[in-house]
């Protein structure tokens, strides 16, 4: 199996939330917090999370490397943390960029909530990035294929 399809039936189980996330959704007290973007990373908001998804997929990027990836399960938008002052590098259609003066909802530790969770959590000594110029041109590849559809999504049989 290549990278690529390895990489999309990983990020391809994360389009909806497990029982175990959702568990911790309802033990956790203090889920999330806010934290202003742009001094030590910018974030590039994707629309539909689908969409988002299968541009990760496309990248072959792996989920346990520490990557700061997160979804919003409650807006259906995927969050990716991209390198400070680098956000507006992604001109893919159906993408915001975050940086300095906007805020972004985080999950306090590894919990998180509905509107913010950790499909990657962030590794806690030496952050990974994705690049927002390759991140834009993986949107645009799928926006091409038609690749965000569910049904390509699906892991293989």
């Amino acid at each position: 199996m290549s990278n690529a399809s390895q990489a999309d039936s990983v990020w391809s189980g994360r389009l909806e939330p497990d029982q175990a996330t959702r568990d911790t959704w309802s033990s956790s007290p203090h889920s999330t917090v806010l934290v202003g973007c742009g001094l030590e990373w910018d974030a590039i908001v994707i629309a539909p999370l689908e969409r988002g998804l299968a541009a990760l997929s496309r990248l072959g990027l792996p989920m346990d490397r520490g990557y700061p990836v997160l979804a919003d399960y409650v807006r259906q938008e995927l969050i990716v943390h991209v390198p400070a002052g680098t956000a507006r590098r992604c001109t893919a259609q159906g993408t915001r960029s975050l940086t300095t003066g906007s805020w972004l909802l985080v999950p306090a530790g590894q919990r998180g909530s509905i509107c913010a969770t950790w499909l990657s959590i962030p590794h806690h000594t030496r952050l990974r990035f994705v690049d927002p110029g390759e991140l834009s041109d993986a949107l645009r590849q799928v926006d091409q294929t038609g690749a965000a559809s569910h049904a390509s999504l699906l892991p293989p049989p």
